[in-house]
């Protein structure tokens, strides 16, 4: 899934569940950021202390995207939940959706009542979660299991050149690109207008989706967490809920709504801007958006020293979103790998 499932639906789910503006920005923005943490160094402050971060996805780019240490520490914890069902190792780290393992990790948010990043590890489980909708049937691991054959994009104009492109792609992921999660289908599975077809080779079938219907079932079961979740933690609840049949099709119709990331995203803004999902739009909410750098800047502040970058953490970074959202990455994945799927005979930290 995207920005506008990761970062919109997720903040309109929060709210009409109840959680504040500025609480449902958190939850979103940590589910947003978790595509989007790519760094990994230490930061050295000049005024004093150092700061390790959590990578919690890859630059498509670098050399390692695919090696095992993304595999295993990135692409299992964050993106590809292994759904624990088959009988070898590899069929048991296939992603399932809404598995027993990604119910527990959601319900792990609500059992750390005190701890200052409790909203940002719902955040990040809340990604993990959906993405068990988007990638069912893939593993973050290199395996045959990730091979698909035919595919096909239907009711698209020009679709001939789609087949075309879809074509090309798969000789180019054959050619370059390990059999790692959905490469094979590039970004098929994470647009929520698409329908779809695919063959599984290892599967020996073919399946057909439609994106919106797994979609629409991922937030209405995600709605539920967030419900169950305030109710081991009624702090957060501050609004009157707006129940789920009374939101079900305006996130529905936005889901099938073709168009850019962009042109999505600004669908979502301005469905929210319209008190469309049943609650009054307060000051940002006005012009929703995300900034992948926002939290970084509010906590950290860059100077250039002989063109050099130094780092100096500002007074309030130990209370900072930035640091909290890499506090809450480092305790999931260590869940996740140590917790949840170590007890399973899943030994892969």
């Amino acid at each position: 899934m995207q920005r506008d499932f990761h970062f919109y639906t997720i903040y309109v789910l929060c709210r009409c569940n109840g959680i504040s503006a500025e609480n449902s920005k958190r939850v979103a923005y940590a589910s947003q950021h978790t595509d989007d943490a790519k760094y990994e160094h230490t930061l050295n402050f000049e005024n004093g202390g150092r700061f390790q971060q959590v990578l919690s996805a890859h630059k498509f780019l670098h050399p390692g995207v695919f090696g095992l240490e993304a595999q295993y520490r990135i692409y299992v914890p964050f993106h590809f939940l292994p759904g624990n069902t088959g009988d070898r190792f590899q069929e048991r780290m296939v992603c399932r959706q809404n598995s027993e393992i990604a119910q527990h990790m959601v319900g792990e948010a609500a059992q750390l009542k005190g701890k200052s990043y409790q909203l940002h590890r719902l955040g990040i489980a809340l990604h993990v979660y959906a993405d068990t909708w988007s990638h069912q049937d893939f593993s973050g691991l290199q395996t045959e299991l990730n091979d698909t054959e035919d595919i096909d994009v239907l009711n698209e104009k020009r679709i001939g050149l789609v087949r075309i492109f879809t074509g090309f792609f798969r000789d180019i992921t054959e050619s370059l690109i390990p059999q790692v999660g959905h490469a094979e289908v590039a970004t098929l599975p994470d647009e929520p207008f698409r329908e779809w077809t695919f063959y599984h080779v290892y599967q020996k079938r073919t399946i057909h989706r439609k994106n919106w219907l797994i979609c629409q079932d991922a937030a209405r079961s995600i709605y539920r967490q967030i419900k169950a979740f305030l109710a081991k933690n009624p702090e957060y609840k501050v609004d009157t809920p707006v129940p789920w049949g009374s939101i079900k099709k305006t996130v529905t119709d936005l889901f099938r709504q073709k168009g850019s990331l962009e042109e999505r995203c600004s669908n979502w803004a301005e469905t929210i801007r319209d008190s469309a999902f049943g609650f009054a739009p307060q000051g940002e909410e006005k012009g929703l958006s995300y900034d992948d750098r926002e939290w970084f800047r509010a906590a950290v502040e860059v100077k250039t020293v002989d063109e050099k970058e130094a780092y100096h953490r500002k007074d309030d970074f130990h209370m900072s979103d930035w640091k909290h959202f890499h506090d809450a990455a480092a305790s999931h994945r260590f869940h996740v790998l140590h917790e949840s799927l170590a007890p399973q005979g899943i030994v892969c930290g």
